[in-house]
C-alpha cells in the first residue's frame, strides 16, 4: 500500500503543478478611439498670452517669496535694528497686499557658536522679535507663526566671522491652504 502511495504522489504533484489548460479567450475588437484635440479658444488663447512666467506661485509648503527680505541679526541679539526695521517696513507692505488666507512664518536663526540648546532659544528670540514687529505694524497676530531652527539650517557653512552674520537671521515665508498665484508687480511699492 505503501509502495502504491509513494508512486501516486509525484504523479498528483505532476497533475496539481501543471493544472488544468487555460481557456481560450475570444479576441475582442476594439475600435481605436480617435484622439480629442482641444481647439483653442479665446479664453485659452489670453490665458497663454497672460502667463507671467515670473508670478509666484503660493501654496501648502511654506515659501520664501523674493518680495520678503531677510533680516539678520547681531552676534547673541534679538534686537530689530535700523537695517532690520526697514527690510521689515518693506516685509509688512508685501504681506498686506497678499491675501488674506495666506499665513506668515518667521523662521529664526542662529551661528553655530553655543550649544544647541542654546542657539534654539536665540533663534526664537529672534522669530518672536519680527513676528512682534509684524503684528505692532498690523498683521494679525492669527495670520504669524514662529519657528526657531537654531543652527540648523546654514546658508553658509565657512568658519568666519563675515560667515555667522548671514546665518544669525530672520526669514519670513508663506503659505496657502489652495495653491494662489501673484504677480509680483502687485506687491511692489
Amino acid at each position: 500500500m505503501r509502495r502504491k502511495l509513494i508512486s501516486i504522489l509525484p504523479l498528483a504533484a505532476v497533475l496539481a503543478l501543471t493544472g488544468c489548460p487555460p481557456k481560450n479567450k475570444l479576441p475582442i475588437e476594439t475600435k481605436p478611439k480617435a484622439e480629442a484635440t482641444p481647439t483653442p479658444t479665446d479664453e485659452n488663447a489670453n490665458q497663454e498670452t497672460n502667463a507671467n512666467p515670473n508670478d509666484i506661485q503660493i501654496n501648502q509648503e511654506w515659501t520664501e517669496i523674493p518680495a520678503l527680505e531677510t533680516v539678520h541679526f547681531g552676534f547673541d541679539a534679538a534686537n530689530i535694528d535700523d537695517a532690520a526695521r526697514t527690510s521689515l517696513k518693506k516685509n509688512v507692505a508685501v504681506i498686506k497686499k497678499l491675501p488674506p488666507s495666506v499665513k506668515v512664518r518667521v523662521e529664526g536663526y542662529a551661528d553655530e557658536r553655543g550649544t544647541v540648546e542654546y542657539n534654539i532659544a536665540l533663534g526664537q528670540r529672534r522669530a518672536n522679535a519680527v513676528r512682534t514687529y509684524y503684528v505692532t505694524a498690523g498683521i494679525p497676530k492669527t495670520r504669524v507663526e514662529t519657528i526657531s531652527f537654531g543652527l540648523e539650517r546654514p546658508v553658509c557653512t565657512t568658519h568666519t566671522e563675515e560667515c555667522w552674520a548671514m546665518n544669525r537671521r530672520g526669514v519670513t515665508k508663506v503659505r496657502n491652504a489652495s495653491a494662489i498665484t501673484v504677480n509680483p508687480a502687485m506687491l511692489k511699492e
